[in-house]
């Protein structure tokens, strides 16, 4: 669920105006998804004796698979790089000089 806060503001400010409320439906759906499978796959856990740890690992796997997916959109178009990363246009900043 916290996880679904991030990908909510990254929707809002990765789409532009026009597409943003269907992009909001879509990221709100499949958290939805992600809402009504865990608490069985946790109880199969759970049920099935295994040890607590699995829980966490349980989890930790589909949001770390969910940050990776995340990583590798693509910027929008037309935002720049942040301050000390490349650019995309080929030109680099030099680094200051030493005092």
């Amino acid at each position: 669920m916290g996880t679904q806060t991030f990908v909510l503001a990254y929707a809002s400010k990765y789409y532009p105006v026009r597409m943003g409320a269907t992009a909001l439906g879509w990221a709100l759906g499949f958290g939805r998804l992600g809402s009504m499978l865990a608490p069985p796959l946790l109880g199969l856990i759970i049920g099935a004796g295994l040890a607590y740890q699995w829980n966490f690992y349980a989890l930790a796997v589909p949001g770390f698979i969910g940050a990776a997916l995340i990583g590798l959109v693509p910027r929008a178009p037309g935002e720049k790089a942040p301050m000390g990363h490349a650019s995309t246009d080929g030109a680099m900043r030099s680094l200051p000089e030493p005092i």
